[in-house]
């Protein structure tokens, strides 16, 4: 191991790491967000099926600084991932933003956000405007 290579196994490193799960089936999409925030020294971590994304939430509860949860998956998807989360009382130790299609229901997104959602992101939306919630997260989080 070198010496700049930073640590991913202790969450009390010297110099907090600010960490990002995506769960989209997009991966175009994906690849592009992560690529654009880790320039902004933001970890990121892709999974594009919703099943594996709430794997990935309960093996490392509270790992992540900001969950990015497309709703429109096929077979298990984001809403099925978040209720999950809200069953199993995950929603509250997450930052779990919604990034969706401007097609879902206004009551669909008062629900979510009632139930635990921290924001609502439509899609499409800019790069800076990811990154602007993202770091409004991840920045309150690491001056705890």
């Amino acid at each position: 191991m070198s010496a700049d290579s930073p640590s991913l196994s202790s969450p009390s490193s010297v110099t907090p790491v600010s960490r990002v799960l995506i769960i989209d089936d997009n991966e175009d999409i994906t690849e592009l967000v992560k690529d654009y925030l880790e320039t902004e020294d933001i970890e990121c971590k892709i999974i594009n099926k919703g099943i594996d994304g709430l794997e990935e939430i309960r093996k490392n509860d509270r790992y992540y600084n900001v969950i990015l949860l497309d709703l429109a998956m096929p077979e298990f998807s984001g809403l099925d991932v978040f209720n999950k989360l809200k069953e199993e009382n995950l929603l509250k130790s997450n930052n779990v933003i919604i990034f969706t299609a401007s097609s879902t229901q206004n009551s669909e997104i008062n629900e979510m956000m009632q139930g635990g959602a921290k924001y609502i992101l439509k899609k499409p939306s800019s790069i800076d405007e990811i990154l602007d919630v993202v770091t409004s997260f991840t920045i309150k989080k690491d001056e705890n």
